[in-house]
């Protein structure tokens, strides 16, 4: 019985072996699907690539050097001023009486110095009956008029700092809500004077990429909502973050529109370099294999491997000079990474 029941296994086994070689005809070759590419001959460039933050070209605390109830103000929130506007008063009856107090101290003392002034200068011992530079300046010293002098300018000092105006023209910023009345101490920032009409933005650079940018260079920058604007380097930090190893860059922008604010963040990007070869092609070409880059060239249905040396590599593209390209050559771009040198393959194109 045991020799019968192999005879069967036996005979079950190569109708199952016949079946499967039925259901798999011979001859028939699987080509893997894979993407290709056109290049072209264009340049390919390199970019320095940072974000930055927006700043005022000109920024101004608004600030009372005087202590003082606020007579009247337009310290309001995105307010545009012009030039020599005024942007706050201190009520200044009080600084009126101390410039008036000096004025007369002043008055007094200028009168006290010309009689003694006469006098002396008709004892005098030169013959024009003058007195020197050194004795003038002793006799305005003991008659007081010296110190009294320097009490009116800082009392007309004083008097001028009761109001302040804008040295240019912009626009306020403020946390505040003033009122007239109220009292401010000396050094109090009551809101800041910005000006946008151009604005500067500072770039943090890799200490390897300082040496690829210079002042003057255009500079594309990018809005948060898609929007770009050129500007140039205006200066180069001379300082390296020892932590960061960074330095810094500042971009100069025209922003007549008042497009960029004070604290925004932008995207800059800063042309480098610009190189011509025999042959442009996107970065994803390029295959390393044992240490060495390679591509696949589509040959008819085929591909073949070829070895190469990028002259330059980029995040989006790659430059090859090898004599074996021509610009339009088609190369594998996309599910190519097991492919074999002379494979056939099922093309398709990338759109």
């Amino acid at each position: 019985m045991m020799i019968s029941a192999l005879f069967i296994l036996a005979g079950c086994s190569r109708e199952d072996s016949e079946a499967s070689t039925r259901e798999r005809p011979q001859g028939i070759e699987i080509r893997p699907d894979v993407v290709f590419v056109k290049t072209d001959g264009e340049p390919i460039h390199r970019y320095l690539e940072s974000t930055g933050i927006v700043e005022a070209a000109r920024e101004l605390p608004i600030q009372s050097r005087l202590s003082g109830f606020i007579d009247r103000h337009q310290i309001h929130e995105g307010m545009r001023v012009s030039a020599g506007d005024t942007l706050l008063r201190i009520a200044d009856e009080e600084w009126q009486l101390r410039y008036r107090e000096a004025l007369n101290t002043r008055l007094k003392a200028e009168q006290e110095y010309r009689i003694e002034r006469e006098l002396r200068s008709r004892s005098a011992r030169n013959g024009e009956g003058e007195l020197s530079e050194r004795e003038d300046r002793m006799l305005r010293q003991q008659t007081g008029l010296l110190q009294a002098e320097i009490a009116y300018e800082r009392a007309a000092l004083d008097l001028s700092y009761t109001v302040f105006q804008a040295p240019f023209s912009g626009e306020i910023h403020t946390p505040l809500n003033l009122s007239a009345g109220a009292f401010i101490g000396p050094g109090n920032e009551l809101g800041k004077l910005l000006d946008h009409r151009t604005v500067l933005v500072r770039f943090d650079v890799l200490e390897s990429e300082l040496a690829s940018v210079r002042e003057g260079m255009t500079v594309e920058l990018t809005t948060a909502d898609g929007r770009t604007l050129n500007g140039r380097i205006r200066t180069i930090s001379p300082m390296v973050n020892r932590d960061r190893k960074t330095g810094q860059i500042l971009v100069e922008v025209a922003n007549s529109d008042r497009l960029l604010k004070t604290g925004m963040t932008v995207n800059g990007r800063i042309l480098t370099e610009t190189r011509s070869g025999v042959l442009r092609a996107p970065r994803s070409v390029l295959l390393e294999r044992d240490g060495r880059h390679l591509v696949f060239r589509l040959r008819g249905s085929m591909v073949e491997w070829i070895y190469v040396s990028p002259e330059m590599i980029t995040p989006e593209y790659i430059l090859l000079n090898e004599s074996v390209f021509t610009a339009g050559d088609t190369l594998a771009f996309d599910r190519h990474f097991a492919l074999s040198h002379q494979q056939r393959v099922n093309v398709r194109m990338m759109n």
